[in-house]
C-alpha cells in the first residue's frame, strides 16, 4: 500500500525558507488590542481554545566566531511599531507522472506582547492559495489570531493558533503547515558574542512520518544595526528507515533518501519574524513496500518564503 503523495504531508519533515523583502508598515491585516502602537496586552497564552504545537528545539554550536569586534545578537524588540511581512510557502511531491502542490501566501502582522519579550502576538491577513478551491477555503482565515513562543536566540518554542471561526480543515490544516514549514526551518542566533564571517550549526529532531535529523550551517555575511544576513545550508537525513504512512497503521520502508537546501535570511533584533530572505529545498526517496521490485520513488521540494 503506497501513500498519496500530498498525503505524506512532506512539510513536517521538511522546513522553513526565507526570500524577499519585510516591510515594517502597520496598515495590513487588524491588529490585535495594543496599548501602544507596536505591542499588544492581548496575548493568546493560556487560552483554551488555542491549538498548542510545539516547535522541535534546536541545539547551537559556533564554530568561528568571526573576525573583528565581537557582539551578542540579543533580541530588542520594537514595541514603538508593529511588523507586518508575508510568508509564502509551497511544499511539493512527484512520483509516477503525477505532481502534488500546494502554494499558501499568508500576510501576517506581529506585535510583541508589551510586558513579555517572548510573547509574539500574530494576525493573519487574507491568505490566498492559487488552488481556487483551498483559496476560497481560506477566506474565513482573515483576521484570525496566532502566538509564538521565543526562546533565547530567537529561538521558536512554540506555536498557538485560534480557530478560524467558518474555516473548515482543510484551510486550518494549510495554515498550520505553513507556519510549521517555516518555524522549522528557523534559524536561531548564538547566545555567545560573534562578528561577520562567524559560523554555526542548528540542529533538531523533527518527528514526523518519518523522523528527520536536520542540520543547518550558518555563516553571518553582514551585521548592519540590527539587521543579520545570514546564509544556510541545509542538510536533512532520516535517524532509521521507517517511514509511517500518514493515517494509517501501515510503514514503509526507506530505500534511499536525500533532502537538502541553500538559502539567506535577514534577520531583525527588533522584529519577532524574519523580515527577508529564502531557503529552498529539494530532494528524494525511495519507499519500499511489500514487492521490494516495485518501490515508490518520489521528489519533494519545499520552498518557504518572507518577503
Amino acid at each position: 500500500m503506497y501513500p498519496r503523495p500530498l498525503s505524506l504531508t512532506v512539510a513536517a519533515v521538511l522546513f522553513l525558507g526565507l526570500t524577499g523583502c519585510g516591510s515594517d508598515a502597520t496598515d495590513t491585516p487588524a491588529a490585535s488590542s495594543s496599548a501602544a502602537p507596536g505591542c499588544t496586552t492581548d496575548t493568546t497564552t493560556g487560552r483554551e481554545d488555542a491549538k498548542l504545537l510545539p516547535i522541535p528545539p534546536a541545539t547551537v554550536t559556533v564554530l568561528d566566531a568571526g573576525q573583528g569586534a565581537r557582539r551578542t545578537a540579543g533580541a530588542a524588540p520594537n514595541r514603538d511599531s508593529a511588523q507586518s511581512v508575508t510568508l509564502v510557502t509551497t511544499s511539493s511531491v512527484a512520483s509516477a507522472g503525477e505532481r502534488d502542490a500546494q502554494t499558501v501566501e499568508m500576510p501576517l502582522r506581529a506585535q510583541f506582547s508589551c510586558t513579555d519579550s517572548t510573547d509574539l502576538e500574530m494576525t493573519l491577513g487574507a491568505v490566498t492559495a492559487p488552488d481556487p478551491i483551498l483559496a476560497e477555503q481560506l477566506q474565513p482565515v482573515e483576521g484570525s489570531r496566532a502566538g509564538l513562543a521565543i526562546g533565547p536566540g530567537a529561538m521558536p518554542i512554540s506555536l498557538r493558533l485560534l480557530p478560524a471561526e467558518q474555516a473548515g480543515p482543510e484551510a486550518r490544516s494549510a495554515v498550520e503547515q505553513s507556519l510549521i514549514q517555516a518555524l522549522q526551518l528557523s534559524v536561531p542566533l548564538p547566545t555567545e558574542p560573534i562578528a561577520s564571517g562567524a559560523r554555526w550549526r542548528v540542529e533538531r529532531t523533527i518527528n514526523a512520518a518519518t523522523t528527520i535529523t536536520q542540520h543547518i550551517d550558518a555563516t553571518l555575511t553582514s551585521w548592519t544595526d540590527d539587521r543579520l544576513v545570514i546564509d544556510v545550508t541545509v542538510d536533512q537525513t532520516p535517524t532509521n528507515s521507517v517511514f509511517a504512512i500518514p493515517g494509517s497503521a501501515d510503514t514503509l520502508t526507506i530505500g534511499r533518501y536525500t533532502d537538502t537546501g541553500t538559502g539567506q535570511i535577514t534577520v531583525d533584533l527588533g522584529r519577532g519574524l524574519p523580515v527577508a530572505g529564502t531557503i529552498t529545498m529539494s530532494g528524494a526517496r525511495e519507499l519500499v513496500g511489500a514487492d521490494p521490485n516495485k518501490p515508490l520513488l518520489q521528489q519533494t521540494g519545499l520552498s518557504v518564503q518572507w518577503r
